[in-house]
């Protein structure tokens, strides 16, 4: 399947090598001078991880394995399904992981001990909430890595939010969402999650406890807490709101998700979307069976004159 999956998005595969891009509404974007360096595809060194604590098991979800009735499928589901298609397009690694609960704080902080996890046997970790879906499957992400300047150096990256008031920490910054990840292989990586999943112990960072429960949960302590320790050059990198975050129709002009789309305000649209993008996929590959060659399906015959007894068809 994984093969047949490369084979049909092959001919449409955004070129890793190229220094611009023209996404689907039009708009064009360019590698900015000095920072094109992921010149060749991770393949299995990269993960494109998914993280839930959930069975999964109910018609509809993911790990239903009866034959999925197409009008009962989750948003969830299709969130997980848009991952792994991603992929297999780009060769790779794929994994969802069923998390164990935590006793003391919300569920949505074992995204924090999996990723530690997976960077130990990966360079490069790609973590999407179930929400958020690949809105160019054949855009590589290693291009996306060179346009949002992520060197070797860089420990994570991730999206900030739309810049309003209750996206910012005490100090003013905006949080960064943790729907989106990109994390990189390092001892300095590994020591960062750590801190940061014991972070609400709150030996290290006194009133992290606060996030055991409280919104944003796991987000705002990197928010409030980790990100102030690391300030060497490269180490983070934060990701415009426009490129991985938000959608067109919160009404944020600057929050699109024109890369990465994350529908937190409507976790169901990854249906459609999901739909859509394997559509899409297949009209451009049948339109462009049609011409290929062209004349082997289509016949001109408008310059005969009526009656016509000549014309082979």
């Amino acid at each position: 399947m994984s093969y047949l999956v490369k084979q049909l998005w092959r001919p449409y595969l955004h070129n890793i090598a190229s220094k611009s891009f023209v996404a689907d509404n039009g708009e064009h974007y360019k590698i900015p001078s000095g920072t094109y360096r992921w010149a060749e595809p991770l393949g299995k060194k990269l993960i494109i991880l998914d993280v839930d604590s959930r069975p999964n098991t109910n018609t509809g979800e993911i790990l239903n394995s009866e034959k999925p009735e197409l009008a009962k499928i989750t948003g969830r589901t299709a969130g997980f399904m848009n991952h792994y298609l991603y992929s297999m397009i780009h060769g790779y690694d794929y994994r969802l992981v069923r998390a164990p609960n935590y006793n003391d704080r919300h569920g949505t902080w074992v995204k924090v001990p999996m990723i530690k996890e997976a960077l130990k046997s990966h360079s490069v970790v790609v973590f999407l909430d179930a929400d958020a879906e690949f809105i160019h499957p054949h855009l590589p992400l290693e291009w996306l890595m060179s346009l949002w300047n992520i060197t070797p150096r860089t420990l994570i990256a991730m999206a900030e939010d739309p810049d309003e008031d209750f996206n910012k920490d005490s100090k003013g910054r905006l949080l960064w969402n943790t729907g989106f990840i990109i994390a990189q292989q390092s001892n300095q990586t590994q020591e960062m999650f750590d801190a940061w999943e014991n972070c609400p112990t709150g030996n290290r960072y006194p009133g992290c406890d606060r996030w055991l429960k409280e919104w944003a949960h796991e987000q705002a302590a990197f928010g409030y807490h980790l990100r102030y320790d690391y300030n060497e050059p490269d180490e983070l990198r934060v990701i415009p709101c426009d490129h991985g975050n938000g959608a067109p129709y919160i009404g944020n002009d600057k929050c699109r998700g024109v890369f990465v789309r994350h529908h937190w305000r409507d976790k169901d649209r990854t249906i459609q979307s999901f739909y859509d993008s394997i559509l899409n996929l297949f009209v451009r590959r049948l339109h462009g069976q049609f011409h290929d060659p062209a004349d082997r399906n289509f016949l001109d015959a408008s310059s005969y004159q009526y009656p016509i007894d000549d014309l082979f068809i």
